[in-house]
């Protein structure tokens, strides 16, 4: 894809790129992406204005993504922050438009590793804005995940997916936990179109399946993660394990944790088959036992362990997880709605999310509904 000098916002406006017409940011192997082209994900040709769902829907159909937030309880206009203003409902697209590029940078771990990445163009603020890092499951490519990379820099992050290298054959934790928190200093560093939006010191991680494990493990070696919510994480070593030291047990190594976390998890898959997918003695519940509070975690009745992916469209991995009951649309509005809420609450400390976290909105949603249960402490 050719590069030029100007990005496109998810309005489809031409957008500025501050470094100048050839931003060295944005070289060969940097390519800008217009939101909403068939150059990422598929999606509603309709999607431009903010504040909607459509672009957090991407690679599903309009009409599943319409009917998810149908069945959500209305938003109460009561819900206020600190200064009285009401907040932006988690469910949808947050007041940012953002534009979206591609990277494949050498990170000072010595990986060359391949980073999507989405940053505010406009907004109610102007930036630095928190990083959020977005890790990828076991065999899953990054961009079943842009949904929340969209989302999240909807509400005014930059946020990215970071493609560390795993292998069939056994993963070495610790470096892809050393690849995820390299991935702060690339966005502190990168300059160009990045320039004044970075605020790598405040900064999120969030993980499905291995990214999660791998994305608690990058918490205990970095201290600018100030917060981390795992998507039905899994303390295991895949279907061929894998031994000390590449392969690390998370779940101890987080006894300790000084940060506030959250999960986000199913029991589809905790047991049956020949490699259950999320195997209850390593699954979200585990993590969620071992770290202290604060911290909660959310269990969607009817979701299996890929049911967190943008969709499922391609990935052969995803026929090995028993079959979900409840539709995709569904859990990745209510996965979508977790996380940006959770950071909001813990990086930007809007005390008023804990309303979509566990709260009363949260309750209406989710647990009256039957979808879910949560716990917290």
């Amino acid at each position: 894809m050719a590069c030029s000098g100007t990005t496109t916002d998810n309005t489809g406006a031409a957008v500025d790129d501050t470094a100048g017409a050839s931003d060295a940011a944005l070289t060969a192997d940097a390519d800008a992406i217009a939101v909403g082209t068939d150059a990422t994900a598929p999606e509603d040709a309709d999607a431009a204005a903010p504040g909607t769902d459509a672009i957090a829907d991407a690679g599903t159909d309009a009409a599943a993504g319409s009917d998810a937030v149908a069945d959500v309880a209305p938003v109460d206009a009561a819900v206020l922050d600190t200064a009285g203003g009401k907040i932006a409902d988690p469910n949808v697209d947050g007041p940012y438009t953002f534009v979206e590029f591609d990277d494949k940078p050498k990170l000072a771990t010595g990986d060359t590793v391949a980073i999507h990445c989405a940053y505010p163009s406009a907004g109610p603020s102007a930036g630095p804005y928190p990083v959020i890092v977005v890790a990828h499951g076991f065999q899953l490519t990054p961009d079943k995940y842009y949904g929340y990379v969209r989302r999240l820099a909807s509400f005014g992050y930059v946020a990215m997916t970071v493609d560390f290298p795993t292998s069939f054959f056994g993963n070495d934790n610790p470096q892809e936990a050393k690849d995820l928190a390299a991935a702060l200093d690339w966005a502190a560093n990168k300059g160009g179109v990045l320039a004044g939006k970075v605020d790598a010191k405040n900064a999120g991680i969030c993980g499905h399946s291995l990214g999660g494990k791998v994305a608690f493990l990058a918490t205990t070696i970095e201290p600018r993660f100030k917060a981390a919510i795992g998507l039905d994480p899994v303390d295991g070593g895949g279907p061929t394990g894998c031994n000390p030291p590449q392969c690390v047990d998370v779940t101890d190594a987080i006894g300790k944790l000084a940060i506030p976390s959250g999960f986000v998890g199913e029991t589809t898959d905790s047991a049956g088959g020949m490699q259950p997918c999320a195997p209850k003695m390593n699954n979200f519940e585990t993590f969620y036992t071992a770290v202290p509070g604060p911290s909660f975690k959310v269990t969607v009745n009817g979701a299996n362990h890929m049911s967190f992916l943008d969709d499922t469209n391609g990935c052969l991995t995803c026929g090995f997880c028993n079959p979900a009951t409840l539709s995709q649309a569904k859990v990745t509005d209510l996965s979508r709605s977790y996380v940006v809420a959770f950071f909001e609450r813990n990086l930007r400390g809007i005390q008023a999310y804990d309303d979509y976290l566990t709260g009363a909105t949260a309750q209406a949603r989710y647990v009256t509904t039957g979808m879910a249960t949560i716990e917290s402490k």
